[in-house]
């Protein structure tokens, strides 16, 4: 069902935008009350975030693919900046971001609710095998350094700074290797 309800928002933010787009439109899209969307999603701007947000199974295998075969912590977590930068959310995302700007940065707010959970296993798989080949110690928390490094990429992706050029593969495994690969390290 919450994938149904994902479809019709989807639908919705295609054809009305952001600011069209309400809740009774999604469930009216779903042939579903709208009580029972919100059953699945606490409010607006957490439904449209989640619906920007879904990926399908290409950009996973993916970013499964490239993240794995990359060198060290750094360049796993660079890699997966680079992916998300090339393509963040998807045309749709990227279309919305630009003809409804404010409306886009107030939904994508919850981005960090939705997604966090949803990548928690990618990373803590991505962490183990790095575990596995010694690239991080044994005694990492491999969940909670899983959220550690999403919260990282979602800032590096979102929110671009001075200290680090992040679209330059180069720049992002230096800065990291300086600033996230020691909290993975005992020594």
């Amino acid at each position: 069902m919450r994938e149904r309800i994902l479809d019709a928002a989807e639908a919705c933010l295609r054809r009305d935008g952001i600011r069209r787009t309400t809740v009774a439109a999604v469930a009216a899209e779903a042939d579903i009350s709208r009580a029972y969307v919100y059953r699945f999603f606490a409010d607006k701007p957490t439904l449209v975030s989640a619906a920007l947000i879904r990926r399908d199974e290409a950009f996973w295998a993916e970013a499964d693919q490239r993240v794995a075969a990359a060198d060290g912590l750094a360049g796993m977590v660079a890699e997966a900046v680079l992916l998300s930068r090339a393509a963040p959310l998807g045309s749709l995302a990227l279309q919305l971001a630009e003809t409804e700007p404010a409306e886009y940065a107030a939904v994508m707010g919850t981005f960090v609710h939705e997604i966090v959970p949803g990548l928690s296993g990618f990373w803590t798989d991505q962490l183990r095998r790095a575990q596995a080949r010694g690239v991080i110690d044994e005694g990492v928390d491999l969940d909670a350094g899983a959220e550690w490094v999403i919260r990282a990429v979602v800032s590096l992706v979102g929110i671009p700074g001075r200290a680090v050029d992040v679209d330059d593969r180069a720049s992002l495994v230096d800065f990291l290797e300086a600033f996230l690969t020691p909290a993975f390290r005992s020594g």
